[in-house]
């Protein structure tokens, strides 16, 4: 024979998955931002889902503790992912600037460590072999 219910106990209520996702994505987010273009896709990610979240328990008496979270994490993943991909981004905009056309020089001339420098190789090398034909490859 079954036991008979509690008609006093309070039915528990089943968080949606969204809830639970968006924090989740936000701690993640936050690890990653320190790679770059992971933690930036994942921020936008974390923010997203905090977003659509909150809009889900709009008029709810739920908690938006979690929810809120994500999205702070989010943000602030996002934030550090654009710091550490700064160069990156401003050098894509000064090659869309460009029309993506620059000699040798001008590359070598803006290069502001080796990096960038073997990054002027690399995109030049037929200009670079005919000039320093001496030099070893990059």
């Amino acid at each position: 024979m079954a036991p008979e219910p509690d008609a006093t106990a309070t039915p528990v209520r089943a968080r949606p998955g969204i809830v639970v996702a968006a924090p989740v994505l936000g701690v993640m987010a936050l690890v990653s931002a320190w790679t770059g273009w992971g933690g930036l896709a994942l921020g936008l990610v974390a923010v997203a889902v905090a977003l659509v979240a909150v809009a889900r328990l709009r008029g709810r008496d739920t908690s938006r503790r979690g929810p809120l979270a994500g999205l702070a994490l989010g943000v602030v993943a996002v934030a550090i992912a654009v710091a550490v991909e700064w160069s990156t981004l401003a050098g894509a905009v000064t090659y869309l600037e460009t029309g993506g056309v620059r000699t040798l020089d001008e590359c070598m001339r803006q290069a502001q460590n080796e990096k960038e420098q073997h990054v002027c190789k690399s995109q030049h090398l037929d200009e670079y072999r005919a000039r320093y034909p001496d030099e070893i490859d990059p």
